[in-house]
């Protein structure tokens, strides 16, 4: 059966609805995986705050601050993904597309990692966002980025349909384990 991304969106999101425990250890088990993956490798991760049953990032961020990782947080100026450098103490808004955001967004920097939020990945390193394509069109412009998935492990739908322009994933970090992709 072959479904269309909006269709897949929305099964994911009552799929993740329905499926997300208060697991206090499942973000933390998440955090240690990204980080034994990718705690030598770069200082300016860019990371995301999460939103309603997401897999939390906050202990990811915690421990990647207590590294003197700079973290950087996802703004949207002008339709266009930027990133803003964001430290414990730093105000937060809440913006109108829905997403935390830091408050003083007047410097933009560049990240050598993204942490990518999504509804949906398949065994080919694809992703299906929440359909605005904010990290596809930053993708086609900064290919030389790597771009890790996070999310439950149950998020993986084994295929889903994709276009050349949509993000391929360099990894999908979860709970259970770090999966690489070519």
């Amino acid at each position: 059966m072959n479904l269309s991304k909006k269709k897949i969106r929305k099964k994911m999101i009552h799929l993740r609805k329905s499926k997300y425990v208060l697991d206090e250890m499942t973000p933390w088990k998440a955090a240690t995986n990204f980080f034994l993956k990718y705690r030598k490798n770069y200082k300016n991760i860019a990371a995301y705050w999460p939103m309603t049953y997401e897999l939390d990032t906050r202990p990811l961020i915690k421990i990647l601050l207590e590294n003197d990782i700079n973290i950087l947080l996802p703004v949207i100026t002008k339709g266009d993904l930027n990133f803003v450098k964001w430290d414990i103490g730093n105000k937060l808004k809440y913006n109108k597309l829905k997403f935390y955001e830091p408050y003083n967004c007047s410097y933009f920097s560049d990240p050598e990692l993204i942490i990518v939020p999504l509804l949906a990945f398949d065994n080919f390193g694809f992703r299906l966002g929440y359909g605005k394509g904010f990290y596809d069109k930053y993708y086609e412009k900064n290919k030389n980025k790597v771009y890790a998935g996070y999310c439950f492990s149950f998020q993986n739908t084994g295929r889903l349909p994709s276009k050349s322009y949509d993000l391929k994933l360099n990894s999908v970090i979860t709970e259970v384990e770090t999966k690489i992709f070519n």
